[in-house]
């Protein structure tokens, strides 16, 4: 018994750590590789941070690949870290600022252009499919 509830004890500490990201996903586009990350506001809300995170195989925080700052619906950021390639398979993470409460959906779309092949998050209102 004892064990057991620590068992549920240990579970519930460590859940935090696994929730962080709103928003988890793996990349898989058809390149081998991408060296941009890309966000663009779609939806209605305005003026908010969020955070791209390069999660682990478990989806636990590994590293920030970059912040992003979206002031009004179309507007979009982009981050290229020198050196950094994000490869086909890697899981990433969308976090948002504490006090952001909001729900949203997403969808990714991969881009190949002359000098960057991009990852392009896509932030939706919740409910809005495509």
């Amino acid at each position: 018994m004892k064990r057991s509830f620590l068992f549920i004890l240990l579970a519930m500490a460590v859940m935090p750590a696994f929730s962080q990201c709103k928003i988890q996903f793996k990349v898989e586009g058809p390149e081998k590789s991408y060296n941009q990350v890309r966000v663009v506001n779609e939806t209605s809300f305005t003026d908010f941070n969020c955070r791209v995170m390069v999660l682990n195989e478990d989806q636990s925080e590994k590293e920030v690949y970059g912040d992003y700052v979206l002031k009004e619906k179309g507007d979009s950021d982009s981050n290229t870290k020198s050196g950094q390639k994000i490869l086909n398979g890697t899981w990433l993470g969308v976090k948002f600022t504490k006090n952001f409460t909001e729900d949203v959906s997403f969808f990714v779309e991969y881009k190949d252009f002359p000098l960057f092949d991009v990852i392009i998050i896509h932030l939706t209102d919740k409910g809005v499919e495509y």
